[in-house]
Formats: C-alpha cells, structure tokens, sequence
C-alpha cells in the first residue's frame, strides 16, 4: 500500500503529501486493536481513545521516513504514550498524596510569623530564579509544574534526551544560589 504520494523529485519520501485513502485504510484497519491494547494499558476507554488519536495524529504529522511497518509503529507510538500517560498519572497520584499526607498542606500560615517566612522564602526563590539563566528558570519551573520530560523538551523545543541533564544542571545552579543568598538548606520542591 503507497502511504505517499510522489513527491516533486519522483521519489516517495516523507516529504511527499499523504495519501489520504491510505492513512484512511490503515486508520479502519487498527483503530478497534489499537484501542483495545491502549484500554487494556490504562484501563479507560476515553484515555484509550484519546492516546490512539495522538498516535494517528502523529502518524499524519510526521510519518516514519521507513514507513515498511506502519501498524508496529503506530503500537509502538500508542504505547509509549500509554506508558508516558501512566507514569504522570503515578506522579501526580503521589504528589496528591504527598499533599493529603502534610496535615498543614493546603492551609495558610496559623501564625504571623510563619506567614512572613513564607513570603521571604517565595521572594528569596523568586529572586533566585531571576538570576539564573532564562532556560535554566524554564526548565525549574515546567518540571515543578508538574510537567514530563517529555512535555518539559516540548514546550523548550529540545530533545527528551536533553532534559534531565539540564535541569540537573539548573537545580545546581539554584542551589548554589540558594546557599549563597543566606539560605541554610534548599527549600522542599
């Protein structure tokens, strides 16, 4: 089955347009197993869906230049994204659970003091922050937010590769920084 059209030079690459019935005909031909390996993964439906959409949706968008093995690689892109889906999800579980295990989380200050503590310790980290590289601060920031690697080297236009040495590298810069500001020890992310 052609996936591409030609492209100008006569040969059929990537660079060609896609061929619509095509991606149509193998989009019929897996979209029930395709769903059906990524619910077994996740265990709901709308998930399942949604990461098989992302999967074709990347498939249209940047086909494989071997395009010899499409269905293996559209499995292969689903279920990384289930994967990648499963562990943000075992992330933000355990951040919420962090949160429910701190009996003072969610709650203001009790006292004047330590609502002055913090705004000097949000001000000193703000401050920070500021002198630091600009894709330094980024990186600290989409990863505190809670973000992937792979979002992460999204949203800063990287490779996924390249994140954790990066932010390896700017939380010790913003330690070093932190210390050097009178801090005793780096605050608790």
């Amino acid at each position: 089955m052609r996936f591409f059209t030609q492209a100008k030079s006569g040969r059929s690459s990537a660079a060609g347009r896609v061929d619509e019935a095509a991606f149509q005909a193998l989009f019929d031909q897996n979209w029930d197993r395709l769903v059906g390996v990524l619910f077994q993964l996740t265990g709901e439906t709308t998930l399942a869906e949604d990461l098989a959409l992302e999967a074709f949706w990347r498939l249209w968008q940047q086909p494989p230049p071997d395009y010899e093995n499409l269905p293996g690689w559209l499995y292969r892109v689903a279920v990384r994204l289930g994967y990648n889906e499963l562990r943000a999800r075992r992330r933000r579980s355990h951040y919420e659970q962090q949160g429910q295990d701190d009996p003072g989380a969610g709650e203001g200050p009790h006292t004047p003091e330590e609502a002055y503590e913090q705004a000097e310790l949000r001000r000193r980290i703000r401050a920070i922050l500021r002198d630091m590289p600009a894709r330094q601060c980024q990186i600290l920031v989409l990863r505190h937010a809670g973000l992937s690697y792979q979002e992460v080297a999204a949203a800063l236009n990287i490779s996924t590769g390249s994140v954790g040495p990066l932010l390896g590298r700017a939380e010790s810069n913003f330690l070093r920084l932190y210390e050097a500001s009178g801090g005793e020890h780096a605050p608790d992310s």
